[in-house]
């Protein structure tokens, strides 16, 4: 019985304002019975029971008010209007006024108001409650003669105790169901919330798993179609050719904008603005609608604005979509006459321009009537004389939906049967200003179908196709047949890992969707591989999952590159020339000379061109391996010998040691580069980059500092930075800004963050002893003479940017480095885990194995990096130097 009462109460078929109101009815009904049993027993005034019998049939009155009819707004406002204006002033005059317990009674007024009034109803009901309160404290200071004296002093300090109790008990009651309530409907929500992500993610994995099982198919058709227009066929076949391309194409669109649409709904869709090239951008837009517009016999016109600025900054990929939906729906909705691409630009800001881009054809038009429904999905504009053209309805609605993410606006204008024109207006900010001219969009390039030429040839370039799907790896292996590069194909991840122990990869196509080991956690064990001979090859994950962010997933997970399936050939032959050692290619197109056909292979040129070149000199002693990698650029150094001077690592290296240097004594001095070979090598590293980041050796340790500074002034794009180190604290920094670099992080923010960490880098040298450092002046005479008597090593390390002597160890030189590295690594709660870099000189294998052991055993450091040091190094140290650097964890 009691269940259902309560049921009744806070059931929750009713709202919580109502439950509460309820609530606050009946505890307030329950007091008031009590009040009146009290009055009964206690108080010998009966008059003090009117205003306790009104408090019930208020109370009674709004409970069935709030049953029968559920006017909860009505009922809460005359409840509160009776308790103010009239209850609580007949108890403050019949019940002894401040002397009795009406006051306290006061507080469970102002209470009902907050509980059950919001907004302008509550500082009304606050207003008038206040006004209430202070006319009745004013009449009974004025009028005493007004207010019934309780009969006792006894009856004074019961009906007070009553009223604390009865009122705190109220207020108490009223919270803990409250709070009650809203931990049940909490918890509620929680499980809504988690069944909503549940089903999302579902949701989620649906299209995930849709993208990929109908993009897969369409790779193999639109692969292989490719490979019978490069034959160059003839006739109807290439007719049909060129069909099943545009068809498939059309078809892929359509699964993209089921894809997309999801994702909007989901909120999910994100914009990933990247500096792109205007000309590129539109060049691109004309390629891949003209093919349409010849087939349906309709003029093109062009005209882009001269002073469009070469380079800009926003979502180039939506951009892209946006501007060929708009496109591709005035070539389907025009019979005859023409379609028209205008973009011009329009003054926003400084460092940022109005892109404004007209899309007008000679149509059908739309009718007046339908303009408001033509963004809606699934929606088609005078349907019935449309009805023969293809599409899905959804390119509109999601060009729309992509321009309000990115801030802009669509507008289309239209005269039924006449045409129309859509204007998309977008900021863009300014990356490069300088216009790009007067280009022939027309003639550029070449049209699908047209003569193929492979954009390279690399017949000693060794990639590694790993794919579970046969037609994707027949697919690929086609498509790279042309620059006679080497292609293996490994049908799982498993099978990848074991021919990568047998055989080196260049490049290795990995999907990323395959049965038993998905393409992340082929790439964690490549990278992982003991006696792996591919652990810093370069891998690209081929994938036919599309959702927004995939990209930019795939990057963050450790893959060099992301190649979208359906695969294009230009663009898989361009990613993979990106990652080709130049040596090994022996034809590569180059770009035309004349400025109206620049084709794509010139877009193939832009890209491979990098943001940021991260270089050092040869003393960082960075393994080449770790070099090609992360394509860092070394400058050489001179080596200073008795048979004259030579660069250090290119006409002498760190095999020719012993012939000038040993434990005591170097026959061998680092000697100065100049200014201008400096220079040389800036100019040269900005063909390849927009921006270089210098890590030269501490400026305290040699003049190449001062050197590459003087050198850089000449250039707007050249950033040297002090890193305070040599050998492998230099490497280890440079290591570091190349991943930043990777990342796609500024050249600012990657001398800043340089700047903050460089100090965390911790580095000590064990030197067989003195003599050397003494020939170079950075000790005393008595030093070297002590450490040869004692048979000392010492112990060195790098501080404020200077190479200092700051121990002696005794013993063999191998007892010498296991105190070192045990010296060097007390502090492990300081180290950061990630790597250790380990230079030598002239240790043999079992000594490099020693080392290695010696380390583990004081710390588990997750990566160790070992490298013979440069010449330029050893002749500052001399022969069984070791040097120790890595990371002090973020400060």
């Amino acid at each position: 019985m009691w269940k259902k009462i309560i049921q009744l109460v806070i059931g929750k078929e009713c709202e919580l304002r109502e439950r509460m109101f309820r609530i606050i009815i009946l505890i307030g009904g329950a007091v008031a019975l009590i009040g009146t049993a009290e009055s009964l027993v206690l108080l010998e005034n009966s008059l003090g029971l009117i205003p306790l019998f009104l408090l019930l049939l208020v109370m009674g009155a709004s409970l069935f008010a709030t049953f029968r009819y559920r006017r909860i707004d009505l009922a809460a406002v005359l409840v509160g209007l009776l308790i103010i204006v009239m209850v609580f002033p007949i108890v403050f005059f019949m019940n002894g006024g401040i002397e009795g317990g009406a006051t306290v009674w006061y507080v469970l007024g102002l209470f009902y108001m907050f509980v059950m009034f919001s907004g302008r109803r509550l500082f009304f009901f606050l207003f008038l409650t206040f006004l209430m309160y202070f006319g009745t404290y004013w009449v009974g200071y004025l009028f005493p003669e007004l207010i019934t004296p309780m009969s006792s002093k006894a009856a004074v300090y019961n009906d007070s105790m009553f009223s604390v109790f009865a009122v705190g008990l109220c207020g108490g009651i009223i919270l803990k169901i409250q709070m009650r309530i809203f931990e049940v409907e909490h918890k509620v929500t929680v499980e809504q919330k988690e069944e909503l992500e549940k089903n999302s993610n579902a949701q989620n994995a649906f299209f995930a798993n849709m993208s990929h099982e109908i993009r897969t198919p369409i790779n193999t058709i639109i692969g292989l179609n490719e490979l019978i227009l490069r034959s160059e066929p003839a006739g109807e076949l290439r007719e049909y050719a060129l069909d099943i391309q545009l068809a498939s194409k059309m078809l892929l669109s359509q699964v993209n904008d089921v894809l997309d649409l999801s994702q909007m709904e989901m909120k999910k869709m994100k914009i990933i603005p990247v500096e792109y090239r205007t000309e590129e951008l539109f060049g691109e837009l004309v390629e891949l609608i003209r093919v349409r517009l010849e087939k349906k016999e309709l003029e093109f016109f062009v005209d882009i604005d001269r002073n469009l600025p070469a380079v800009l900054f926003g979502d180039e990929k939506r951009l892209r979509q946006v501007f060929l939906n708009i496109l591709d729906n005035a070539v389907k909705y025009t019979k005859e006459g023409s379609v028209t691409l205008s973009v011009q630009r329009e003054e926003s800001r400084e460092g940022e321009i109005l892109l404004k881009v007209k899309i007008a054809d000679t149509g059908m038009g739309i009718r007046k009537e339908d303009m408001e429904y033509i963004y809606d999905s699934f929606n088609r504009a005078d349907e019935k004389q449309n009805r023969r053209i293809e599409g899905s309805g959804l390119g509109l609605a999601i060009t729309r939906q992509l321009v309000e993410l990115m801030d802009g606006e669509i507008t289309a204008d239209s005269i039924y049967m006449k045409g129309t024109v859509f204007t998309v207006t977008l900021k863009q900010k300014v990356v490069d200003a300088t216009p790009i001219g007067e280009v022939n969009f027309l003639k550029r390039g070449r049209g699908p179908g047209m003569a193929y030429q492979p954009s390279f040839e690399a017949p000693d370039a060794r990639i590694l196709v790993v794919d579970d799907n046969r037609m994707n790896t027949k697919v690929a292996s086609r498509l790279l047949a042309p620059t006679r590069v080497q292609v293996d194909i490994a049908g799982s991840g498993a099978e990848c890992l074991e021919m990568t122990k047998r055989k080196y990869y260049h490049v290795i196509l990995m999907d990323y969707t395959m049965p038993g080991m998905n393409g992340m956690e082929a790439l964690w064990e490549l990278r992982n591989q003991e006696n792996g001979l591919c652990r810093d090859s370069a891998v690209i994950v081929m994938t036919a999952n599309a959702l927004s962010g995939d990209r930019e997933s795939c990057l963050a997970q450790g893959f060099d590159s992301y190649v979208e399936k359906p695969v294009r050939g230009e663009v898989l032959e361009a990613e993979i020339l990106r990652f080709l050692p130049d040596d090994i290619i022996e034809y590569q197109e180059k770009e035309k000379e004349t400025g109206e056909q620049r084709g794509q292979i010139q877009r193939i040129i832009r890209k491979k061109r990098k943001k940021v070149y991260i270089t050092s000199e040869c003393s960082c002693d960075i393994p080449p391996e770790l070099l090609e990698k992360y394509d860092i650029k070394l400058m050489y150094l001179y080596i200073k010998t008795p048979h004259g001077r030579f660069a250090d690592t290119r006409e002498i290296d760190a095999d020719s040691l012993k012939q000038y240097i040993s434990t005591e004594d170097s026959s061998a001095y680092m000697d100065l580069v100049t200014v201008e070979e400096y220079e040389e090598f800036f100019a040269e590293c900005l063909t390849e980059a927009e921006s270089v980041i210098h890590i030269a050796m501490g400026s305290c340790l040699g003049e190449s500092y001062h050197t590459a500074v003087m050198a850089a002034k000449g250039f707007d794009h050249v950033h040297v930075v002090d890193s305070g180190q040599i050998s492998c604290g230099q490497g280890l920094i440079t290591l570091w800004a190349a991943k930043m670099a990777l990342d796609g992080r500024k050249p600012y923010d990657i001398c800043e963050q340089i700047e903050k960490r460089k100090g965390d880098v911790q580095t000590k040298f064990v030197m067989p002893g003195a003599d050397i450092f003494y020939q170079n002046g950075r000790t005393q005479a008595v030093t070297a003479k002590i450490c040869r008597l004692l048979g000392l090593h010492p112990l060195v390390e790098t501080r404020q940017k200077r190479v200092v002597i700051v121990g002696f160890l005794g013993g063999s030189i191998e007892e010498a480095w296991k105190q070192g590295i045990r010296l060097h690594l007390r502090k492990k709660r300081k180290i950061c885990p990630d790597v250790v870099f380990v230079t030598h000189v002239g240790c043999s294998i079992r000594q490099q194995n020693f080392i290695r052991r010696e380390i583990r055993k004081r710390f588990p450091f997750e990566k160790i990096i070992m490298q013979k040091a440069s010449f330029s190094t050893a002749c500052n140290a001399g022969l069984q130097t070791i040097g120790i650097s890595y990371y002090n964890v973020a400060r």
